[in-house]
């Protein structure tokens, strides 16, 4: 049983190089995840400023662009974006799937933002209103963001996992790694719980972090 355990470990994450695979699929794990949630932010805030107009026009085309892009399946936005827009590009999959997550992250990321302005702006008289307004992403923006950590926490876990089906469109992200680690030495289960394990490591970085900012911009532990 041990040597059994021995081979599984070294043939699927040191021997033939695979431990060099599989530092690179982490670190384009990391990349995509990150620049999806920079996407996100930035791609959340100019929507919940068109969803917290006061014209309810403008509203209107923000709640319909808000349904569009949290809607759509991430499996099919892969899919539909690689084969139809960028996929024969160079790296076409990583970016492909920055863009994807992002906008996707980034659709909700705008209803919990879109929530929390109606709500602090229902609280206040409309001088102040229109004061918060003028100085939307200078202020209001931040304020808001940090009046909903906890929220904003659970998307980017969620985000975190949807990240693992970058593979779909050609990402040598960990998943696919060692995926194609683990058929190639018939034991896909152990390769695939080395990825889980991977995950949940990030998971727990992730409410590390997200405490920490708690802690500084409240003084309190998060829960």
């Amino acid at each position: 049983m041990i040597r059994n355990l021995y081979d599984a470990v070294y043939n699927n994450l040191i021997g033939g190089g695979a431990y060099l695979r599989i530092i690179k699929g982490c670190i384009f794990t990391v990349l995509v995840f990150v620049l999806a949630v920079a996407v996100a932010c930035l791609f959340a805030a100019g929507l919940t400023f068109l969803r917290t107009a006061q014209n309810m026009l403008v509203q209107r085309i923000g709640v319909a662009i808000t349904f569009l892009t949290k809607g759509t399946p991430l499996y099919l936005a892969l899919l539909l974006w690689y084969y139809t827009f960028l996929g024969s590009m160079h790296r076409g999959g990583l970016l492909i799937s920055v863009l994807v997550f992002g906008i996707y992250g980034g659709g909700h990321l705008t209803d919990i933002l879109a929530r929390a302005v109606n709500k602090e702006t229902a609280r206040r008289s409309t001088a102040v209103n229109r004061r918060a307004r003028r100085e939307f992403f200078s202020a209001l923006l931040p304020f808001v963001t940090e009046q909903s950590l906890f929220e904003i926490k659970r998307l980017l876990c969620i985000l975190l996992q949807m990240s693992s089906l970058a593979g779909l469109v050609g990402v040598n992200d960990v998943t696919k790694v060692l995926l194609s680690n683990g058929l190639q030495n018939s034991a896909p289960f152990f390769a695939l719980g080395c990825g889980v394990i991977f995950y949940l490591v990030l998971q727990l970085l992730l409410e590390a972090l997200f405490a920490w900012i708690g802690k500084v911009l409240t003084g309190e532990e998060e829960e």
